[in-house]
Protein backbone atom coordinates (compact mmCIF):
# COMPACT_ATOMS: atom_id res chain seq x y z
CA UNK A 1 0.00 0.00 0.00
CA UNK A 2 1.60 3.42 -1.02
CA UNK A 3 0.93 6.05 1.15
CA UNK A 4 1.69 10.11 0.86
CA UNK A 5 4.78 10.86 2.34
CA UNK A 6 3.77 14.15 4.36
CA UNK A 7 1.55 11.86 6.52
CA UNK A 8 5.03 10.64 8.31
CA UNK A 9 6.69 14.20 7.94
CA UNK A 10 7.10 15.86 11.64
CA UNK A 11 5.71 19.50 11.56
CA UNK A 12 8.52 20.54 13.68
CA UNK A 13 11.35 19.58 11.56
CA UNK A 14 9.45 18.94 8.40
CA UNK A 15 11.54 15.79 7.69
CA UNK A 16 10.76 11.90 7.98
CA UNK A 17 9.68 11.54 11.96
CA UNK A 18 12.79 10.17 13.43
CA UNK A 19 11.90 7.91 16.75
CA UNK A 20 8.41 8.95 16.40
CA UNK A 21 5.93 9.81 19.72
CA UNK A 22 2.24 10.40 19.73
CA UNK A 23 0.67 13.24 22.47
CA UNK A 24 -2.87 12.28 24.07
CA UNK A 25 -4.11 14.96 21.51
CA UNK A 26 -3.11 12.46 18.15
CA UNK A 27 -0.23 14.35 16.98
CA UNK A 28 2.80 12.57 15.58
CA UNK A 29 6.58 13.97 16.30
CA UNK A 30 10.29 13.07 16.41
CA UNK A 31 10.86 12.52 19.96
CA UNK A 32 13.62 14.67 19.68
CA UNK A 33 11.89 17.79 18.40
CA UNK A 34 9.08 17.61 20.69
CA UNK A 35 11.39 17.36 23.93
CA UNK A 36 13.41 20.15 22.49
CA UNK A 37 10.49 22.56 21.73
CA UNK A 38 8.93 21.91 25.35
CA UNK A 39 12.27 22.76 26.74
CA UNK A 40 12.59 25.93 24.71
CA UNK A 41 9.06 26.91 25.76
CA UNK A 42 8.66 26.31 29.25
CA UNK A 43 7.92 29.80 30.56
CA UNK A 44 4.42 28.62 31.76
CA UNK A 45 5.33 26.67 34.57
CA UNK A 46 4.50 23.13 33.94
CA UNK A 47 1.84 23.75 31.18
CA UNK A 48 2.86 22.87 28.01
CA UNK A 49 1.12 22.62 24.58
CA UNK A 50 0.36 20.89 21.49
CA UNK A 51 2.17 22.81 18.56
CA UNK A 52 -0.64 22.17 16.40
CA UNK A 53 -3.46 21.94 18.04
CA UNK A 54 -2.49 24.24 21.02
CA UNK A 55 -3.75 22.03 23.72
CA UNK A 56 -2.72 22.18 26.98
CA UNK A 57 -0.90 19.16 28.98
CA UNK A 58 0.05 19.41 33.49
CA UNK A 59 1.93 18.06 34.13
CA UNK A 60 4.40 17.36 31.28
CA UNK A 61 3.80 13.84 29.29
CA UNK A 62 6.20 11.42 29.65
CA UNK A 63 5.93 10.50 25.76
CA UNK A 64 6.63 6.90 24.58
CA UNK A 65 8.11 5.65 21.54
CA UNK A 66 5.27 5.02 18.64
CA UNK A 67 5.88 1.28 18.03
CA UNK A 68 2.97 0.56 15.12
CA UNK A 69 3.84 4.15 13.82
CA UNK A 70 7.89 3.15 14.04
CA UNK A 71 7.11 0.14 11.95
CA UNK A 72 5.01 2.26 8.85
CA UNK A 73 7.98 3.91 9.06
CA UNK A 74 9.93 1.15 8.33
CA UNK A 75 8.33 -0.06 5.78
CA UNK A 76 8.00 3.42 3.50
CA UNK A 77 11.84 3.42 4.05
CA UNK A 78 12.89 -0.09 2.39
CA UNK A 79 9.89 0.29 0.04
CA UNK A 80 11.31 3.88 -1.32
CA UNK A 81 14.93 2.14 -1.33
CA UNK A 82 13.98 -0.43 -3.51
CA UNK A 83 12.21 2.08 -5.94
CA UNK A 84 15.19 4.51 -6.07
CA UNK A 85 17.02 1.12 -6.73
CA UNK A 86 15.37 -0.09 -9.42
CA UNK A 87 15.56 3.22 -11.54
CA UNK A 88 19.80 2.13 -12.01
CA UNK A 89 18.41 -1.75 -13.36
CA UNK A 90 17.47 -2.43 -16.91
CA UNK A 91 13.92 -2.79 -17.44
CA UNK A 92 13.26 -4.38 -21.10
CA UNK A 93 13.83 -2.46 -23.59
CA UNK A 94 16.89 -0.88 -22.07
CA UNK A 95 20.69 -1.20 -23.01
CA UNK A 96 21.98 -3.98 -19.89
CA UNK A 97 24.96 -3.54 -18.75
CA UNK A 98 28.10 -6.26 -19.71
CA UNK A 99 30.39 -5.85 -17.16
CA UNK A 100 27.44 -6.64 -14.34
CA UNK A 101 26.97 -9.53 -12.64
CA UNK A 102 23.48 -11.34 -11.36
CA UNK A 103 20.68 -8.38 -11.85
CA UNK A 104 21.70 -6.43 -14.62
CA UNK A 105 21.74 -2.06 -14.37
CA UNK A 106 21.40 -0.05 -17.54
CA UNK A 107 23.88 1.10 -19.37
CA UNK A 108 24.82 4.48 -19.97
CA UNK A 109 27.54 4.89 -22.24
CA UNK A 110 29.13 2.54 -25.27
CA UNK A 111 33.34 1.79 -25.52
CA UNK A 112 34.20 1.20 -28.88
CA UNK A 113 37.17 0.10 -27.98
CA UNK A 114 36.25 -2.50 -25.35
CA UNK A 115 33.15 -3.21 -27.76
CA UNK A 116 31.05 -3.25 -24.10
CA UNK A 117 28.62 -1.42 -22.94
CA UNK A 118 28.24 0.06 -18.96
CA UNK A 119 26.40 1.44 -16.44
CA UNK A 120 27.50 4.24 -13.95
CA UNK A 121 29.03 2.35 -11.59
CA UNK A 122 31.54 0.30 -14.29
CA UNK A 123 32.38 3.00 -16.54
CA UNK A 124 34.12 4.89 -13.73
CA UNK A 125 37.50 3.31 -14.67
CA UNK A 126 37.24 4.76 -17.96
CA UNK A 127 37.55 8.10 -16.42
CA UNK A 128 40.42 6.97 -13.83
CA UNK A 129 42.33 4.56 -15.09
CA UNK A 130 44.90 6.61 -17.53
CA UNK A 131 44.37 3.71 -20.49
CA UNK A 132 41.03 3.55 -20.70
CA UNK A 133 40.74 7.01 -20.82
CA UNK A 134 41.91 7.12 -24.39
CA UNK A 135 39.20 5.07 -25.22
CA UNK A 136 36.01 6.82 -27.51
CA UNK A 137 32.56 6.53 -25.70
CA UNK A 138 29.62 6.88 -27.24
CA UNK A 139 25.79 6.80 -25.90
CA UNK A 140 24.59 3.70 -25.03
CA UNK A 141 21.70 2.00 -27.60
CA UNK A 142 19.96 -0.62 -28.68
CA UNK A 143 21.15 -1.27 -32.08
CA UNK A 144 24.92 -0.56 -31.45
CA UNK A 145 25.35 -4.67 -31.18
CA UNK A 146 24.73 -4.29 -34.66
CA UNK A 147 27.43 -2.19 -35.63
CA UNK A 148 29.62 -5.39 -34.79
CA UNK A 149 31.01 -7.00 -37.66
CA UNK A 150 30.27 -10.83 -36.75
CA UNK A 151 33.31 -12.32 -38.48
CA UNK A 152 36.18 -9.91 -36.62
CA UNK A 153 34.08 -8.27 -33.89
CA UNK A 154 35.41 -5.32 -35.14
CA UNK A 155 33.25 -1.71 -35.44
CA UNK A 156 31.94 -1.19 -38.70
CA UNK A 157 33.20 1.55 -39.79
CA UNK A 158 34.18 1.50 -43.13
CA UNK A 159 32.09 1.66 -46.01
CA UNK A 160 32.39 -0.76 -49.06
CA UNK A 161 31.17 1.08 -52.32
CA UNK A 162 31.82 -2.10 -54.47
CA UNK A 163 29.38 -4.29 -52.56
CA UNK A 164 26.99 -1.25 -50.71
CA UNK A 165 27.68 -2.92 -47.41
CA UNK A 166 29.46 -1.52 -44.40
CA UNK A 167 32.47 -3.77 -43.03
CA UNK A 168 35.20 -3.25 -40.73
CA UNK A 169 38.63 -2.26 -40.96
CA UNK A 170 40.09 -6.79 -41.04
CA UNK A 171 37.37 -6.99 -43.70
CA UNK A 172 39.32 -4.74 -46.38
CA UNK A 173 42.12 -6.96 -45.83
CA UNK A 174 40.29 -9.60 -46.99
CA UNK A 175 36.80 -10.77 -48.79
CA UNK A 176 36.96 -6.70 -49.51
CA UNK A 177 40.45 -6.41 -50.90
CA UNK A 178 40.73 -3.94 -53.87
CA UNK A 179 37.13 -2.85 -53.22
CA UNK A 180 36.27 1.06 -53.50
CA UNK A 181 35.85 1.79 -49.53
CA UNK A 182 35.85 4.62 -47.50
CA UNK A 183 35.06 5.48 -43.84
CA UNK A 184 31.45 5.76 -42.91
CA UNK A 185 31.90 8.96 -41.90
CA UNK A 186 33.46 9.97 -45.33
CA UNK A 187 30.42 8.61 -46.83
CA UNK A 188 28.01 10.23 -44.21
CA UNK A 189 29.65 13.42 -45.84
CA UNK A 190 29.09 12.53 -49.47
CA UNK A 191 25.70 11.52 -48.89
CA UNK A 192 24.93 14.76 -46.65
CA UNK A 193 25.83 16.71 -49.94
CA UNK A 194 23.44 14.72 -52.19
CA UNK A 195 20.85 15.39 -49.54
CA UNK A 196 21.19 18.86 -49.86
CA UNK A 197 21.22 18.42 -53.89
CA UNK A 198 18.01 16.80 -53.18
CA UNK A 199 16.87 18.87 -50.90
CA UNK A 200 17.01 21.59 -53.22
CA UNK A 201 15.51 19.99 -56.42
CA UNK A 202 12.65 19.02 -54.31
CA UNK A 203 12.33 22.49 -52.93
CA UNK A 204 12.46 23.70 -57.21
CA UNK A 205 10.15 21.01 -57.90
CA UNK A 206 7.71 21.86 -54.95
CA UNK A 207 7.67 25.71 -55.95
CA UNK A 208 7.13 24.73 -59.48
CA UNK A 209 4.23 22.40 -58.58
CA UNK A 210 2.56 25.09 -55.86
CA UNK A 211 2.58 27.42 -59.13
CA UNK A 212 1.23 25.36 -61.77
CA UNK A 213 -1.29 24.24 -59.09
CA UNK A 214 -1.93 28.45 -58.31
CA UNK A 215 -2.35 28.77 -62.38
CA UNK A 216 -4.61 25.77 -62.67
CA UNK A 217 -7.08 26.99 -59.92
CA UNK A 218 -6.68 30.48 -61.48
CA UNK A 219 -7.79 29.12 -65.08
CA UNK A 220 -10.53 26.92 -63.30
CA UNK A 221 -11.31 30.24 -61.85
CA UNK A 222 -11.36 31.64 -64.98
CA UNK A 223 -13.46 28.84 -66.81
CA UNK A 224 -16.14 29.28 -63.88
CA UNK A 225 -16.67 32.78 -64.60
CA UNK A 226 -16.38 32.08 -67.95
CA UNK A 227 -19.63 29.60 -68.26
CA UNK A 228 -21.42 31.62 -65.80
CA UNK A 229 -20.48 34.48 -68.42
CA UNK A 230 -21.73 31.94 -71.18
CA UNK A 231 -25.27 31.08 -69.13
CA UNK A 232 -26.02 34.56 -69.05
CA UNK A 233 -25.22 35.26 -72.71
CA UNK A 234 -26.91 31.88 -73.44
CA UNK A 235 -29.85 33.22 -71.52
CA UNK A 236 -29.91 36.77 -73.34
CA UNK A 237 -29.75 35.43 -76.36
CA UNK A 238 -32.53 32.96 -76.29
CA UNK A 239 -34.73 35.30 -75.09
CA UNK A 240 -33.92 37.74 -77.56
CA UNK A 241 -33.99 34.83 -80.33
CA UNK A 242 -37.32 34.08 -78.85
CA UNK A 243 -38.87 37.82 -79.14
CA UNK A 244 -37.68 37.16 -82.83
CA UNK A 245 -38.99 34.69 -83.42
CA UNK A 246 -42.39 35.48 -82.34
CA UNK A 247 -42.15 39.01 -83.97
CA UNK A 248 -41.42 36.95 -86.85
CA UNK A 249 -44.05 34.29 -86.50
CA UNK A 250 -46.46 37.23 -86.01
CA UNK A 251 -45.62 38.71 -89.20
CA UNK A 252 -45.75 35.15 -91.52
CA UNK A 253 -49.00 34.97 -89.58
CA UNK A 254 -49.90 38.49 -91.28
CA UNK A 255 -48.46 37.88 -94.53
CA UNK A 256 -50.34 34.44 -94.73
CA UNK A 257 -53.83 35.60 -93.64
CA UNK A 258 -53.02 38.71 -96.52
CA UNK A 259 -52.08 35.76 -99.00
CA UNK A 260 -55.31 33.52 -97.48
CA UNK A 261 -57.99 36.73 -97.96
CA UNK A 262 -56.43 37.34 -101.48
CA UNK A 263 -56.79 33.75 -102.30
CA UNK A 264 -60.40 33.51 -100.99
CA UNK A 265 -61.11 36.93 -103.02
CA UNK A 266 -59.92 35.70 -105.96
CA UNK A 267 -62.00 32.56 -105.70
CA UNK A 268 -64.97 34.07 -104.72
CA UNK A 269 -64.77 37.20 -107.44
CA UNK A 270 -64.30 34.21 -109.94
CA UNK A 271 -67.17 32.27 -108.67
CA UNK A 272 -69.36 35.17 -108.85
CA UNK A 273 -68.47 35.76 -112.40
CA UNK A 274 -69.34 32.03 -113.24
CA UNK A 275 -72.68 32.21 -111.88
CA UNK A 276 -73.29 35.72 -113.66
CA UNK A 277 -72.66 33.87 -116.49
CA UNK A 278 -74.54 30.98 -116.29
CA UNK A 279 -77.98 33.12 -114.93
CA UNK A 280 -77.26 34.99 -117.90
CA UNK A 281 -77.71 32.34 -119.99
CA UNK A 282 -80.41 30.43 -118.09
CA UNK A 283 -82.55 33.62 -118.55
CA UNK A 284 -81.94 33.77 -122.16
CA UNK A 285 -82.79 29.96 -121.91
CA UNK A 286 -85.86 30.17 -120.58
CA UNK A 287 -86.97 33.19 -122.68
CA UNK A 288 -86.16 30.86 -126.08
CA UNK A 289 -88.28 28.37 -124.18
CA UNK A 290 -90.96 30.38 -123.31
CA UNK A 291 -91.26 31.94 -127.14
CA UNK A 292 -91.28 27.90 -128.38
CA UNK A 293 -94.10 26.88 -126.22
CA UNK A 294 -95.88 29.94 -127.55
CA UNK A 295 -94.79 28.64 -131.06
CA UNK A 296 -95.31 25.31 -130.75
CA UNK A 297 -99.36 26.29 -129.89
CA UNK A 298 -99.32 28.18 -133.20
CA UNK A 299 -101.93 26.49 -136.16
CA UNK A 300 -100.63 28.20 -139.29
CA UNK A 301 -98.17 26.85 -140.84
CA UNK A 302 -96.54 29.90 -142.68
CA UNK A 303 -96.77 31.80 -139.22
CA UNK A 304 -95.14 29.12 -137.83
CA UNK A 305 -92.46 28.42 -140.08
CA UNK A 306 -91.63 32.30 -140.15
CA UNK A 307 -91.59 32.08 -136.15
CA UNK A 308 -89.85 29.52 -136.04
CA UNK A 309 -86.92 31.13 -138.89
CA UNK A 310 -87.22 34.41 -136.23
CA UNK A 311 -85.83 32.75 -133.09
CA UNK A 312 -82.54 31.47 -134.74
CA UNK A 313 -80.05 29.21 -133.41
CA UNK A 314 -79.34 29.01 -130.16
CA UNK A 315 -77.01 31.45 -128.11
CA UNK A 316 -73.64 30.01 -128.04
CA UNK A 317 -72.29 30.31 -124.60
CA UNK A 318 -68.38 30.11 -122.94
CA UNK A 319 -67.97 26.51 -121.88
CA UNK A 320 -66.72 25.52 -118.83
CA UNK A 321 -65.39 22.33 -117.72
CA UNK A 322 -67.60 21.11 -114.65
CA UNK A 323 -63.73 20.45 -112.56
CA UNK A 324 -62.92 24.14 -112.90
CA UNK A 325 -63.81 25.18 -109.87
CA UNK A 326 -62.23 21.81 -107.65
CA UNK A 327 -59.00 22.10 -109.65
CA UNK A 328 -58.88 25.99 -108.86
CA UNK A 329 -59.84 25.09 -105.39
CA UNK A 330 -57.55 22.41 -104.78
CA UNK A 331 -54.61 24.29 -106.69
CA UNK A 332 -54.75 27.20 -104.21
CA UNK A 333 -54.97 24.95 -101.23
CA UNK A 334 -51.90 23.24 -102.53
CA UNK A 335 -50.34 26.61 -103.18
CA UNK A 336 -51.43 27.75 -99.55
CA UNK A 337 -49.76 24.53 -98.05
CA UNK A 338 -46.50 24.85 -99.78
CA UNK A 339 -46.51 28.59 -98.66
CA UNK A 340 -47.11 27.45 -95.25
CA UNK A 341 -44.27 24.87 -95.43
CA UNK A 342 -41.60 27.09 -96.80
CA UNK A 343 -41.91 29.92 -94.38
CA UNK A 344 -41.38 27.17 -91.35
CA UNK A 345 -38.70 26.29 -93.11
CA UNK A 346 -37.32 29.53 -93.53
CA UNK A 347 -38.08 29.99 -90.19
CA UNK A 348 -36.17 26.63 -88.83
CA UNK A 349 -33.15 28.00 -90.44
CA UNK A 350 -32.90 31.50 -88.72
CA UNK A 351 -33.64 29.54 -85.56
CA UNK A 352 -30.71 26.92 -86.16
CA UNK A 353 -28.43 29.78 -87.73
CA UNK A 354 -28.87 32.23 -84.97
CA UNK A 355 -29.30 29.70 -81.73
CA UNK A 356 -26.64 27.37 -82.69
CA UNK A 357 -23.84 29.49 -84.96
CA UNK A 358 -24.27 31.93 -82.67
CA UNK A 359 -23.72 30.22 -79.19
CA UNK A 360 -21.63 31.61 -76.20
CA UNK A 361 -18.50 30.40 -75.89
CA UNK A 362 -16.06 30.90 -73.15
CA UNK A 363 -13.94 34.36 -74.48
CA UNK A 364 -10.11 33.93 -75.15
CA UNK A 365 -9.09 36.08 -72.59
CA UNK A 366 -10.40 33.84 -69.88
CA UNK A 367 -8.67 30.46 -71.75
CA UNK A 368 -5.25 29.25 -69.55
CA UNK A 369 -2.56 28.00 -71.65
CA UNK A 370 -1.99 25.36 -69.45
CA UNK A 371 -5.48 23.95 -69.95
CA UNK A 372 -4.63 24.24 -73.94
CA UNK A 373 -1.41 22.56 -73.45
CA UNK A 374 -3.07 19.72 -71.07
CA UNK A 375 -5.77 19.18 -73.81
CA UNK A 376 -3.91 19.66 -77.20
CA UNK A 377 -0.24 17.89 -75.94
CA UNK A 378 1.58 15.31 -78.19
CA UNK A 379 -0.75 16.61 -81.49
CA UNK A 380 2.13 16.21 -84.15
CA UNK A 381 -0.25 15.96 -87.32
CA UNK A 382 0.00 19.81 -88.14
CA UNK A 383 2.97 19.98 -90.89
CA UNK A 384 3.24 22.14 -94.13
CA UNK A 385 1.97 20.59 -97.26
CA UNK A 386 5.20 20.50 -99.44
CA UNK A 387 2.93 20.69 -102.61
CA UNK A 388 1.58 24.50 -101.43
CA UNK A 389 5.34 25.54 -100.74
CA UNK A 390 6.40 28.67 -102.63
CA UNK A 391 9.79 28.21 -104.86
CA UNK A 392 11.72 30.45 -102.43
CA UNK A 393 11.06 28.69 -99.47
CA UNK A 394 12.77 25.83 -97.58
CA UNK A 395 11.30 22.85 -95.88
CA UNK A 396 12.87 20.72 -93.01
CA UNK A 397 12.14 19.06 -89.79
CA UNK A 398 9.37 16.56 -91.28
CA UNK A 399 7.77 19.63 -92.98
CA UNK A 400 7.54 21.45 -89.47
CA UNK A 401 10.02 24.37 -90.31
CA UNK A 402 9.69 26.64 -93.07
CA UNK A 403 12.69 29.23 -93.81
CA UNK A 404 13.51 31.92 -96.97
CA UNK A 405 16.05 31.06 -99.01
CA UNK A 406 17.54 33.27 -101.34
CA UNK A 407 17.71 30.53 -103.99
CA UNK A 408 14.91 28.94 -105.80
CA UNK A 409 14.23 25.09 -104.44
CA UNK A 410 13.79 22.67 -106.49
CA UNK A 411 9.94 21.95 -106.34
CA UNK A 412 7.91 20.31 -108.61
CA UNK A 413 5.17 21.88 -110.24
CA UNK A 414 1.73 21.61 -108.76
CA UNK A 415 -1.30 23.22 -109.02
CA UNK A 416 -1.61 23.76 -105.31
CA UNK A 417 1.63 25.85 -105.34
CA UNK A 418 1.50 29.75 -104.51
CA UNK A 419 3.21 31.57 -107.49
CA UNK A 420 3.43 34.94 -106.69
CA UNK A 421 3.44 35.06 -102.34
CA UNK A 422 5.92 33.11 -99.64
CA UNK A 423 3.34 31.54 -98.23
CA UNK A 424 2.31 27.66 -97.83
CA UNK A 425 -0.08 25.75 -96.38
CA UNK A 426 -0.83 22.74 -93.80
CA UNK A 427 -1.83 19.34 -94.88
CA UNK A 428 -4.82 18.72 -92.59
CA UNK A 429 -7.79 20.77 -92.05
CA UNK A 430 -9.02 21.76 -89.10
CA UNK A 431 -12.92 21.63 -88.20
CA UNK A 432 -13.13 21.19 -84.32
CA UNK A 433 -11.71 22.99 -81.81
CA UNK A 434 -7.42 23.32 -82.05
CA UNK A 435 -4.42 24.85 -80.72
CA UNK A 436 -0.87 25.58 -82.31
CA UNK A 437 2.46 27.03 -81.47
CA UNK A 438 4.83 28.76 -83.63
CA UNK A 439 8.66 29.93 -83.10
CA UNK A 440 10.06 32.21 -85.32
CA UNK A 441 13.41 33.97 -85.93
CA UNK A 442 14.84 36.50 -87.79
CA UNK A 443 12.55 39.40 -90.09
CA UNK A 444 8.78 39.58 -90.72
CA UNK A 445 6.43 36.00 -90.50
CA UNK A 446 1.96 35.75 -91.22
CA UNK A 447 0.33 33.68 -89.14
CA UNK A 448 -2.88 32.59 -91.15
CA UNK A 449 -5.81 30.61 -91.26
CA UNK A 450 -7.62 29.57 -94.71
CA UNK A 451 -10.20 27.99 -97.10
CA UNK A 452 -8.67 26.05 -99.24
CA UNK A 453 -10.13 27.75 -102.00
CA UNK A 454 -8.16 30.83 -101.72
CA UNK A 455 -6.37 31.01 -105.21
CA UNK A 456 -2.79 30.00 -105.59
CA UNK A 457 -1.37 31.62 -109.50
CA UNK A 458 -0.97 35.53 -109.44
CA UNK A 459 -0.45 38.24 -107.39
CA UNK A 460 -3.60 39.54 -106.69
CA UNK A 461 -5.10 39.59 -103.61
CA UNK A 462 -7.10 36.26 -104.25
CA UNK A 463 -4.11 34.84 -103.48
CA UNK A 464 -2.37 36.86 -100.22
CA UNK A 465 -3.31 35.76 -96.71
CA UNK A 466 -5.43 38.22 -95.28
CA UNK A 467 -6.33 40.11 -98.46
CA UNK A 468 -9.52 38.56 -99.33
CA UNK A 469 -12.62 37.15 -97.36
CA UNK A 470 -11.14 33.99 -97.78
CA UNK A 471 -7.92 34.15 -95.33
CA UNK A 472 -7.01 35.63 -91.68
CA UNK A 473 -3.63 36.02 -90.91
CA UNK A 474 -1.94 37.92 -87.82
CA UNK A 475 2.14 39.86 -89.31
CA UNK A 476 4.63 39.56 -86.51
CA UNK A 477 7.57 41.81 -86.25
CA UNK A 478 9.93 43.04 -83.81
CA UNK A 479 8.31 46.43 -84.36
CA UNK A 480 4.49 45.24 -83.69
CA UNK A 481 1.95 42.70 -84.99
CA UNK A 482 -1.27 43.53 -87.50
CA UNK A 483 -4.25 41.32 -87.68
CA UNK A 484 -5.86 41.14 -91.86
CA UNK A 485 -8.99 39.96 -93.44
CA UNK A 486 -10.81 40.31 -96.23
CA UNK A 487 -8.11 43.51 -96.90
CA UNK A 488 -8.56 45.38 -93.95
CA UNK A 489 -6.41 45.51 -90.91
CA UNK A 490 -7.00 46.34 -87.19
CA UNK A 491 -4.49 48.85 -86.76
CA UNK A 492 -1.42 48.20 -84.29
CA UNK A 493 -2.32 45.69 -81.69
CA UNK A 494 0.09 44.84 -78.70
CA UNK A 495 3.48 43.72 -79.91
CA UNK A 496 4.43 40.51 -80.30
CA UNK A 497 6.54 40.25 -76.94
CA UNK A 498 8.54 36.90 -77.61
CA UNK A 499 9.17 34.69 -80.30
CA UNK A 500 6.58 32.33 -79.78
CA UNK A 501 2.86 32.45 -80.80
CA UNK A 502 -0.01 30.28 -79.74
CA UNK A 503 -3.00 30.31 -82.06
CA UNK A 504 -6.50 28.93 -80.89
CA UNK A 505 -9.42 27.92 -83.39
CA UNK A 506 -12.92 26.85 -81.64
CA UNK A 507 -14.03 26.24 -85.18
CA UNK A 508 -17.67 25.35 -84.30
CA UNK A 509 -17.78 28.55 -82.33
CA UNK A 510 -16.27 30.77 -84.81
CA UNK A 511 -13.06 31.98 -82.37
CA UNK A 512 -9.86 32.81 -83.72
CA UNK A 513 -7.07 33.67 -80.60
CA UNK A 514 -3.60 35.11 -81.40
CA UNK A 515 -1.82 34.78 -78.15
CA UNK A 516 1.87 36.09 -77.38
CA UNK A 517 3.66 33.53 -75.34
CA UNK A 518 6.84 34.51 -73.21
CA UNK A 519 9.78 32.11 -72.32
CA UNK A 520 8.47 31.79 -68.75
CA UNK A 521 5.15 30.59 -69.79
CA UNK A 522 3.22 33.59 -69.75
CA UNK A 523 -0.13 33.69 -72.01
CA UNK A 524 -1.21 37.60 -73.27
CA UNK A 525 -4.06 37.89 -75.93
CA UNK A 526 -2.84 39.88 -79.05
CA UNK A 527 -6.01 39.54 -80.92
CA UNK A 528 -9.65 38.01 -81.11
CA UNK A 529 -11.92 36.93 -83.98
CA UNK A 530 -15.65 36.16 -83.90
CA UNK A 531 -17.16 35.08 -87.18
CA UNK A 532 -19.12 31.91 -89.14
CA UNK A 533 -16.38 29.62 -90.87
CA UNK A 534 -18.28 28.11 -93.58
CA UNK A 535 -15.06 25.67 -94.90
CA UNK A 536 -12.75 23.45 -93.10
CA UNK A 537 -9.93 25.66 -92.61
CA UNK A 538 -5.80 25.11 -92.91
CA UNK A 539 -3.13 26.75 -91.13
CA UNK A 540 -1.12 28.72 -93.00
CA UNK A 541 2.44 30.67 -93.30
CA UNK A 542 3.92 32.80 -94.91
CA UNK A 543 8.21 34.15 -94.65
CA UNK A 544 9.90 37.23 -95.18
CA UNK A 545 13.07 37.60 -96.28
CA UNK A 546 15.81 36.30 -94.03
CA UNK A 547 13.32 35.16 -91.48
CA UNK A 548 12.39 31.10 -90.27
CA UNK A 549 8.98 29.93 -88.82
CA UNK A 550 8.88 26.46 -87.02
CA UNK A 551 5.91 24.64 -85.77
CA UNK A 552 6.14 23.51 -82.14
CA UNK A 553 5.56 19.93 -79.86
CA UNK A 554 3.13 20.78 -77.57
CA UNK A 555 3.80 19.33 -74.21
CA UNK A 556 2.45 20.18 -70.99
CA UNK A 557 4.95 20.72 -67.57
CA UNK A 558 2.49 18.48 -65.37
CA UNK A 559 0.03 15.82 -66.03
CA UNK A 560 -3.39 16.96 -65.46
CA UNK A 561 -6.77 16.42 -66.43
CA UNK A 562 -8.24 19.14 -68.84
CA UNK A 563 -11.03 20.70 -67.87
CA UNK A 564 -14.60 19.85 -68.87
CA UNK A 565 -15.35 21.01 -72.29
CA UNK A 566 -18.15 23.65 -72.09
Amino acid sequence: MAYSEDLFDCSICLQLLEDPVTTSCGHSYCMKCINNFWDGHNDRGNSYSCPQCRQTFCPRPDLKRNTLLAALLEEHRKTHSEDADNSTHAAPGDVQCDACTGRKRKACMFCLVCLASYCETHLKPHFEVPPLKKHNLIKACAWIKDRICGRHDKLLEIYCRTDQQFICLLCTMDEHKGHDTVAVSAEKCQMQRQLGQTKLKIADRLLHSESKIMELRQAAGSIRDAAWEACDDLERLCAEHICTLVRSVERKRSEMRERVGEAEKSGVDWTNICVGQLEREVFELRSREDRLNQLSLTEDPIQFVQGFKALGDLPVFAESSPNTLTEFISGQTKKLKNLCNKEKIELLRDLEKNLLWKRPTIHEKTISRMYLLTKYQGDTTMEVDPNTVAACLHLSDRNREISWSDRDQAHPDHADRFSYYHQALCKNSLQYSHYWEVEWDGGIVDLAVSYRSIERNGSGKSCCFGHNELSWKLTCSLSGSTFWHNNLHKGQIPPVLSRRVGIHLDFEAGTLGFYSVSDSGSFSLLHHVQTIFTEPLYPGFAVDLGATLKICKLEATIKAAGPPVI
